[in-house]
């Protein structure tokens, strides 16, 4: 889950107050700052984007304290590669970023077969509602076993 930082300046006197976001995150290609020799935070738009494909990565009881968090998504990867699954497996996507990623709107999920992988192929397109920027996630779906 993202940090969300609120920064809050008022001008001389008047009432003028602008409030300023920033989404921070952590990487989690855990990627070292050479200046810092830390690990580089992911910030703004990245941040996101990375929130996004957690989120549909999840499945049911992996977060602790939380199990009601994820798309369940790789579950629907042994069902038969079809159609219906590929309508199912976009349903979910739809529904889990609806329901948790409040940062996000006007969500399109489009999911492609790639049967000889074994493999969906997924490409999420959304709007960040506070930076009003449109952009987009894609990665393959496959299975594990």
């Amino acid at each position: 889950m993202a940090i969300v930082d609120y920064n809050k300046r008022t001008g001389g006197g008047a009432s003028n107050v602008s409030t300023n976001r920033r989404y921070s995150d952590l990487n989690l290609d855990f990627i070292k700052n050479n200046a810092t020799q830390d690990i580089s935070p992911l910030k703004d738009l990245d941040a996101v984007k990375q929130s996004v494909k957690n989120l549909v990565l999840t499945n049911f009881f992996e977060r602790p304290f939380h199990p009601e968090i994820g798309g369940n998504v790789t579950a629907k990867l042994f069902e038969p590669a079809d159609q219906f699954t590929a309508i199912d497996i976009r349903n979910e996507i739809k529904q889990v970023l609806l329901k948790y990623e409040p940062r996000v709107d006007q969500v399109q999920v489009a999911v492609y077969d790639n049967s000889d992988e074994n493999a969906y192929i997924v490409e999420i397109a959304f709007n960040v509602v506070f930076l009003q920027i449109e952009t987009e996630v894609s990665f393959n779906l496959q299975r594990l076993r």
